[in-house]
């Protein structure tokens, strides 16, 4: 029973820390409640936001939107809470200390879930559009907005979410060369993130460290994948789709890559570190993926009158899964042929 009841410590912590991270960032934003901090943790683990707005009065018409958005500032926080309370002790009581938490999680997230209600703020004269000199709706500035989360998705994402922290803490527990690598990564990763915060707040102010503490691990990751020639494209369709396609692609850094692999392969030829840098390709190119899938945003907005519904706006930003697989298994491998090269290098100065 103790183990049991460290284990649902552990999911609590763990929610706590999610909701901390998102009243902060909340908070820079200028915005938050109960209900808005809640939906935003809710999200951090897949749960959709469904918007609904309608004017004040007896006209028979609402837009409805649904926003689907990752928040994996959050996320990382909770899982990285989790994890730390899980593995301090490292006996054959972590399945024990995990299945509590992997139950006790989303129990608990679905109580979050039904307390993200409530109303957003609505500027004033809202209702304009996309389009710019037209006529404004009678209704501007007098609507009725509301938001919620859907209970389903929310606590299947918290089910998944809190599996797959048990699952890493179990390799880092049965595979020491995994916690090697994770303990290697923390202090770069915190250095990254005061960087990332203080760089914010300098050049965009309060607001915006508020939105790099919630969202950074997009932030980099699409920065990573952009600067491997992995394009991010916004797509729209719909009565207001004025978003402009931003996709891009740059070659030159393909030519990089490839002259990169080639000076690694040449030095593999003599020292045989294929394998290394094999695995290491995997893993990069692993982690691109799953960043790539996290980070994709969706917005649907749909007008519903007299019984009918009519889509209005449908806006996706994603990149391409496998093409970040293979610019990052790329990047993995190359850049593990560089290092060894490097070192190779540095001893042969050193004599």
């Amino acid at each position: 029973m103790r183990e049991v009841a460290r284990g649902l410590a552990a999911a609590v912590a763990a929610l706590f820390a999610m909701a901390g991270v998102a009243a902060a960032g909340l908070a820079l934003l200028g915005t938050g409640g109960v209900g808005l901090t809640a939906a935003v943790v809710a999200s951090a683990v897949g749960g959709r936001v469904e918007v609904e707005a309608m004017p004040a009065g007896v006209l028979p018409v609402a837009v409805r939107g649904e926003l689907h958005v990752i928040p994996l500032g959050l996320s990382l926080a909770g899982a990285m809470v989790l994890g730390w309370l899980l593995l301090r002790r490292r006996d054959d009581g972590l399945l024990v200390r995990g299945a509590a938490a992997a139950v006790a999680f989303p129990a608990a997230l679905t109580a979050i879930a039904l307390l993200a209600k409530g109303k957003p703020p609505l500027p004033e004269g809202i209702g304009g559009g996309c389009v710019s000199a037209g006529p404004r709706l009678p209704w501007s500035g007098h609507l009725d907005a509301g938001f919620s989360v859907a209970v389903g998705p929310a606590v299947l994402g918290g089910v998944v979410w809190a599996l797959v922290v048990v699952g890493v803490c179990w390799l880092v527990a049965r595979f020491p060369f995994v916690a090697k690598g994770f303990r290697a990564a923390r202090w770069p990763s915190a250095g990254l993130v005061v960087v990332c915060l203080a760089a914010a707040w300098t050049f965009g102010g309060a607001p915006a460290a508020g939105g790099v503490l919630l969202v950074l691990p997009q932030l980099v990751s699409g920065a990573v994948l952009l600067g491997l020639g992995v394009p991010w494209t916004v797509d729209t369709t719909g009565a207001l789709s004025c978003v402009p396609d931003i996709g891009h692609f740059t070659p030159g850094l393909w030519v990089s890559g490839a002259l990169l692999l080639g000076c690694g392969i040449a030095v593999a030829v003599r020292r045989r570190p294929l394998r290394r840098a094999a695995a290491a390709g995997a893993v990069v190119g692993g982690v691109s993926t799953v960043m790539t899938l996290l980070s994709h945003v969706s917005l649907d907005v749909a007008v519903t009158a007299f019984g009918f519904s009519v889509p209005v706006l449908d806006a996706r930003l994603t990149a391409n899964p496998l093409l970040a697989l293979l610019a990052g298994a790329l990047a993995g491998f190359a850049g593990c042929l560089l290092v060894d090269a490097i070192s190779v290098s540095s001893r042969a100065w050193k004599r």
